[in-house]
């Protein structure tokens, strides 16, 4: 079982975003219909591409982001998802991470794939020297949790009814991991 395992997360491989990728992560920005349950932050109205291209571009080379797409590795020019690691906290050793996949990528297992290879880059990757790295979640966000719980991520806090989704209201859930929590 472990063979086959190993064998299906050898088939993907976690890249740094490049120009080439940013066409597609910014079209998964136009068609998600459901966009305001990925975020707690404020929506903002689709921006040109051309908008989005730079300023994505710009945070990433002025530090303040990393964003990493997953790929088969048979086609590494078509993303499958995105996780982006952000609000990097040098004086802290921390750093927030949060991943999207586009609803045809959904369900497929690709998550665990994402996060196996994205914890293993963020704890080994010395320039970054992180002890921890957190995501947060809507508490109706199921698939989210348990895929955070499944890597053992532990539930740090909540805040209650953070989320307006459509009138409803949902707490945010914080979850983290330590470096020395990690298990090569």
């Amino acid at each position: 079982m472990n063979n086959i395992l190993r064998s299906v997360n050898e088939e993907y491989q976690l890249l740094l975003l490049t120009k080439q990728h940013i066409e597609t992560l910014y079209n998964w920005n136009i068609e998600e219909k459901h966009f305001e349950q990925y975020s707690c932050r404020p929506l903002r109205m689709s921006q040109s591409f051309e908008k989005y291209s730079c300023k994505t571009l710009k945070s990433i080379s002025e530090g303040k982001q990393k964003i990493y797409v997953l790929v088969n590795k048979k086609n590494p020019n078509i993303p499958l998802g995105k996780i982006t690691l952000f609000d990097l906290n040098s004086r802290n050793h921390s750093a927030e991470f949060g991943y999207y996949f586009p609803d045809n990528n959904r369900s497929q297992g690709l998550g665990s794939i994402m996060l196996t290879q994205f914890i293993k880059k963020s704890f080994k990757d010395d320039k970054l020297n992180l002890n921890k790295i957190y995501a947060t979640t809507s508490s109706n966000n199921i698939p989210s949790i348990k895929l955070l719980e499944k890597f053992n991520f532990k539930l740090d806090g909540r805040l209650r009814e953070h989320y307006w989704i459509n009138e409803n209201k949902y707490d945010q859930l914080i979850y983290s991991k330590l470096k020395c929590e990690w298990t090569n």
